[in-house]
């Protein structure tokens, strides 16, 4: 998803997500201001493995500063940083909850 937000995917995987912005029925709303991608309705939970569900259900879920990192080196280390303070906070969490 980032080297698709950046536009560095090759095209044939970028024409399977589309930004909020680009919808017709948002161009005047805050939303489309974000850089939220589209997830697109699927009937069944096997729809949902699909990278056009997916890949923007997760890139919407990082923040916006992880999101507008410049290189994609500096990406990967913010969200390896991010991923581990997630897991590791929710079972400290649960940690203390237990005892």
């Amino acid at each position: 998803m980032y080297t698709i937000h950046f536009g560095l995917a090759p095209l044939y995987i970028t024409e399977l997500v589309s930004t909020v912005a680009a919808q017709m029925s948002r161009p005047g709303l805050r939303s489309a201001d974000t850089t939220n991608y589209v997830q697109p309705r699927t009937r069944t939970k096997f729809g949902e493995r699909a990278f056009s569900y997916a890949g923007p259900a997760v890139w919407n879920l990082l923040p916006d500063d992880l999101r507008r990192t410049p290189t994609i080196d500096s990406f990967k280390r913010k969200l390896k940083t991010y991923v581990f303070i997630s897991a590791f906070s929710y079972l400290i969490f649960h940690f203390l909850i237990t005892y």
